[in-house]
């Protein structure tokens, strides 16, 4: 019995979706559908029936707990296993214009998970995805302007760029200005951001260059300055913190993607445990709600 096929059979009784199943599993629908049908046949039994809903049947729910178990023996003779060797050595670039508290307790997950040791490094947007494509690393987190079309990478979240100012500045005061209204304010550039010259562009085009009290590529220097109430910056919502609040500028709608992606050669199994671990993340990108309110405290 092929026990992709168990996995199969168990995502789709966990999602109740053939669809939904067969992109948890990194396969086609066809495939695994094809897959489900040689489990029913080698079983002598329907296992789902095929509605609006992929619902287990009478024979699928008895063997609900043999499939689990089967998975569960399996990992733990595999861990038995990895236990006399040394373990696997992933090379993780995570750039360093993401949230790096999430990011790291998202690798120690799947560390944990997986039982692979880290190797992290770290550099802009760019370094980082071109580490990526090079084969330099065996998986990159980091974010980019756009889409990435690419089979061996995943979307986390998405997230505009807000300005961030202490709650005692005076941007705090409204919700949403002009460039031409913030021309006499004082900036804090983040240096290693990877929308800055967009944003830049965007000022230009309005007459507007701002005035830096601080540029750098430190990203909780720059938020420390923000707070500190130095000066304000527009930074992506997932690098907000307490004690910040947000507005929007009227010219400025700039947003970003950030994505895991992993080399094409990688073992199945290992990129599996890193999307399904990054995708149940937390990441604080994808908080709903006004932005502005959860972080004026």
């Amino acid at each position: 019995m092929n026990l992709s096929f168990i996995r199969y059979f168990l995502t789709v009784a966990e999602t109740a979706s053939f669809t939904t199943a067969a992109d948890r599993c990194h396969v086609t629908q066809p495939t695994l559908s094809a897959g489900i049908a040689r489990l029913e046949q080698e079983i002598g039994a329907r296992l789902f029936d095929r509605g609006r809903r992929a619902a287990l049947t009478a024979a699928g729910h008895r063997l609900l707990p043999h499939a689990r178990a089967m998975v569960e023996a399996w990992q733990l003779a595999r861990a038995e296993s990895r236990s006399t060797h040394r373990a696997r050595l992933l090379r993780v670039a995570i750039a360093s214009t993401l949230p790096v508290p999430a990011a790291l307790d998202w690798l120690a997950s799947a560390q944990q998970q997986a039982g692979f040791e880290a190797e992290v490094s770290e550099g802009t947007a760019a370094t980082v995805a071109d580490r990526w494509r090079r084969g330099r690393c065996d998986a990159a987190l980091f974010p980019a302007r756009g889409p990435l079309d690419a089979p061996n990478a995943v979307a986390l979240w998405r997230e505009p760029y807000v300005l961030a100012a202490a709650a005692e500045h005076r941007v705090a005061t409204r919700d949403r200005w002009s460039l031409k209204e913030l021309a006499d304010t004082v900036f804090v550039l983040r240096a290693a951001c990877e929308a800055q010259d967009d944003a830049l562009r965007l000022f230009a085009a309005e007459g507007v260059r701002p005035r830096a009290v601080l540029s750098s590529p430190d990203e909780e220097r720059c938020a420390a300055a923000v707070a500190a109430g130095l000066g304000v910056s527009l930074m992506p919502r997932s690098l907000l913190r307490p004690g910040l609040v947000t507005a929007e500028i009227r010219e400025v709608a700039l947003d970003r993607r950030v994505f895991l992606a992993w080399r094409a050669d990688a073992d199945n199994e290992l990129v599996q445990t890193l999307r399904d671990t990054a995708l149940a993340h937390p990441w604080p990108g994808q908080r709903s709600g006004n932005a502005r309110l959860a972080f004026a405290r």
